[in-house]
């Protein structure tokens, strides 16, 4: 099946020309294509073309006639010169691969004989032999070599194009290319091709701001992450640099890139408080990093003071990315943005309002504060079933519903539905018990379902709750986390806790208990959600107040936080009832 890629990008590397598009249109058969393709520094191909495991490297020159006819000798040879780079690093590194390069130039004929001609009549693809290519009088077939080894050929497509692959996806959703396992320090890492649709997302680059919108599971870091690593690698003379707001996610992501961009010196990853020690360091700006952890506000805010006033000279990146945009004050995007280039620069804002937990939450103030060239919005569901979404869907329409009951003006939906790629899945299930000591025997029933009866692995099992600990109104405090480590062990169940060195693609031993905090960045089969009883806001005292409903909505957060972090099964475990909680109204309401 042919990957014809709808691409809209004004960057030169990226740009479909018009002869791509008929290209695309005319010669479409059984053919597998990766649009885009950048096989090593400096040499950048629009197409690659793969057939029965052979593969030709395709790339159109947009050259006059007339330009021709002046200049070429010296195109010939440049053309030339890059075939030879690219045959002697393929000898270097990948001598084991079949491979072949043309140049197809629809403007131009060819007649005269040139110092290069036996590259002429191998490698150059000129108007005439187009023409008879699309009206299928020639096969493009007769410029592949030798067919590849499956196993070595799909290892190559992950070395020329990482861009393209996620690691340790649950899902395999593009079946033209095969699902690649391999080992990296004695850890065994999968790679999955990105879709059509994320592709195009991938390769649709322009300058200037844009933000990206999506509920939770619509492959928003996953397109961030390919858009940064494919400009690194276009354009190896530049810097980029990509922000998230947690350590978690900033570890999995540096690990991401050490295994897909190896030879990686011109991206960073950082979150806003590790790049600013890092300027810290270089412009000799005072920091305490011990006072970052008594008031980690007002030393953040101290930094960013320092930074405007000593570093003259900010214009360091020609893109920035951020990730978990809503977790990130306007303030702070305002400053990070200073640190791009004047012109030809590149923002991209990555954002979902339902996934603030951590930042002020203010419900009645929009995000047009950032201005954009280009908003995008993303709404295919990559991480969930079909039940569990439409689940979700629900619980997302019922909250909005129940915010607008409360507040008619408010305009933009909090929640946003997707939509499911995965036609099964089962139904999520709330379960009411009648107090803690139930609560747990249900987690520990529910877990024994999961493994024996569903054929999960421990490390496939999350149990999440909103806190570690909470105060009662009594002056007791609950130690659930430990309440919970204990049951665990006396039922001689493995464990983990989620810690900020846990990620996605790190390996897991035992199932996974974690607070809303430690479970961010986080998916797994199965999520056995409990103790919501932690969540202060059930109900909203004072509908008149606009704090209470902020409060209640950073609630509802946390619940559609936490209930997304499952790809499949979805357990909720609760002592209340509709009677004494909003939340669980609300829950129970979505289920039906």
């Amino acid at each position: 099946m042919r990957q014809n890629i709808k691409i809209n990008s004004e960057l030169d590397a990226l740009r479909v020309k018009e002869i791509e598009k008929i290209f695309y249109e005319k010669y479409n058969d059984n053919t597998t294509v990766v649009p885009k393709v950048t096989p090593f520094r400096g040499i950048n191909t629009d197409l690659l073309y793969i057939k029965d495991n052979k593969i030709l490297f395709v790339k159109f020159m947009d050259t006059s006639e007339d330009l021709f006819s002046i200049l070429d000798e010296e195109l010939i040879e440049v053309m030339n010169e890059e075939y030879n780079m690219l045959r002697l690093k393929m000898a270097q590194q990948h001598s084991n691969i079949n491979y072949n390069f043309v140049y197809i130039m629809p403007y131009v004929e060819i007649y005269d004989e040139y110092e290069s001609q036996e590259f002429v009549n191998n490698n150059i693809i000129d108007k005439n032999k187009l023409k008879q290519i699309i009206e299928k009088e020639k096969d493009l077939d007769i410029y592949l070599k030798e067919e590849n080894n499956e196993i070595e050929l799909n290892m190559y497509l992950l070395d020329i194009c990482p861009e393209y692959y996620v690691l340790n996806n649950q899902k395999h959703i593009n079946r033209d290319f095969k699902k690649i396992t391999f080992v990296n320090d004695d850890y065994e890492y999968s790679a999955t091709m990105l879709d059509k649709n994320e592709l195009k997302y991938s390769l649709s680059i322009n300058y200037g701001n844009n933000l990206f919108e999506g509920g939770s599971g619509t492959g928003k870091t996953t397109i961030m992450l390919s858009r940064a690593i494919k400009l690194a690698r276009v354009y190896p003379q530049h810097r980029f640099i990509v922000f998230v707001s947690s350590k978690k996610l900033c570890n999995q992501l540096k690990e991401e890139l050490e295994i897909l961009y190896k030879d990686n010196n011109n991206l960073e990853i950082h979150t806003l408080s590790s790049f600013l020690f890092k300027l810290a360091k270089k412009f000799d700006l005072i920091a305490d990093y011990r006072m970052f952890k008594q008031d980690y506000e007002k030393y953040l805010n101290n930094l960013i003071k320092q930074a405007r006033n000593v570093i003259k000279n900010k214009n360091m990146f020609k893109g920035i990315f951020i990730d978990e945009a809503e977790s990130f004050k306007v303030e702070e995007i305002e400053f990070i943005s200073e640190f791009l280039y004047k012109t030809k620069n590149i923002l991209d804002i990555y954002y979902c309002n339902a996934l603030n937990i951590t930042n002020d939450l203010n419900i009645f103030k929009s995000r047009d504060d950032i201005k954009v060239n280009q908003k995008i919005d993303l709404d295919i569901n990559y991480r969930q079933d079909k039940n569990l979404i439409e689940f979700i869907n629900r619980f997302c329409q019922n909250s909005n519903d129940y915010i607008k009951t409360l507040r008619p003006m408010i305009k933009n939906d909090i929640y946003v539905p997707t939509k499911y790629i995965y036609n099964q899945g089962q139904d999520p299930e709330i379960i009411k018990v009648i107090d803690l000591e139930e609560q747990i025997e249900s987690i520990l029933w529910e877990i024994d379902f999961l493994r024996n009866k569903k054929g999960l692995d421990y490390s496939d099992i999350a149990i999440v709750y909103p806190y570690n600990k909470k105060k009662l109104k009594n002056g007791k405090t609950i130690y659930f986390q430990y309440i919970l480590r204990k049951a665990l062990e006396e039922a001689k169940i493995p464990y983990m806790v989620a810690e900020d060195e846990i990620t996605n693609i790190t390996k897991k031993v035992g199932i996974t208990i974690s607070n809303i905090y430690g479970i961010k960045n986080l998916e797994y089969k199965a999520v056995i959600f409990c103790e919501l009883e932690m969540l202060y806001n059930q109900t909203i005292g004072d509908t008149k107040q606009d704090y209470q409903i902020n409060d209640f909505v950073g609630d509802l957060n946390k619940i559609y936080f936490a209930i997304n972090a499952s790809t499949s099964y979805l357990k909720i475990i609760t002592t209340f009832n509709e009677d004494s909680s909003e939340i669980i109204k609300i829950l129970i309401k979505s289920r039906q």
